[in-house]
């Protein structure tokens, strides 16, 4: 039986840049996106937590706001579509996988390759052109969130084509490293495990 030493044994190490083919820099490259991205909208969760700190104190000791609830939502609504890409890079979405996790590595590669190529990736263009198309239209109106405060709503809804595309790209990314694993018989699909802070 082979235990965790063997699986990480058989997760690759990032590999040299030099002598990258075409694809693999392309693959490189849209995984820092996600990474930069997913650790940039991280930063949102300390103005979420301090707007609500504040809201909790106002409405003890004065009065509350009406804006504290709206800032709140708009930090953590941007903080969780954007880095749905990130999330993607670290295999951490919910997979049912309770089956496949015991098959071998060449079936769990051929049932992803399947899954992005027939489900995920047609899905996420047709979300991707929606949901622009959901934001163009709230800039068009100069949209603003129904509610008391009334904030403008095209720039939080304009988050939702921006992180599906993110995530569209990032699916891109996790095709072309499926094949690779299938090709060299390492898995690909999650370089290297990195910190929760770094």
């Amino acid at each position: 039986m082979q235990g965790p030493a063997h699986e990480q044994s058989q997760r690759a190490a990032p590999p040299p840049r030099q002598g990258e083919s075409g694809l693999e820099r392309i693959t490189r490259a849209i995984d820092q996106i996600s990474i930069w991205s997913g650790k940039t909208v991280a930063w949102l969760i300390f103005p979420m937590f301090l707007v609500l700190f504040y809201e909790v104190v106002a409405r003890k000791f004065w009065r509350p706001t009406i804006w504290a609830n709206d800032v709140a939502t708009m930090c953590y609504g941007a903080h969780f579509f954007i880095a749905a890409a990130y999330t993607l890079y670290l295999q951490k979405h919910i997979r049912t996988d309770f089956l496949s996790q015991r098959w071998s590595l060449t079936t769990q590669v051929r049932l992803d390759i399947a899954q992005y190529l027939l489900l995920f990736l047609p899905g996420m263009v047709m979300f991707t052109w929606l949901s622009w198309e959901f934001a163009e239209e709230s800039w068009a109106l100069r949209e603003s969130l129904m509610t008391t405060w009334r904030p403008p709503a095209y720039w939080y809804k304009t988050v939702i084509p921006v992180s599906s595309a993110l995530l569209l790209l990032q699916g891109l990314s996790e095709v072309i490293k499926c094949f690779k694993t299938l090709r060299t018989g390492i898995d690909y699909r999650q370089e290297a495990v990195p910190s929760e802070l770094v």
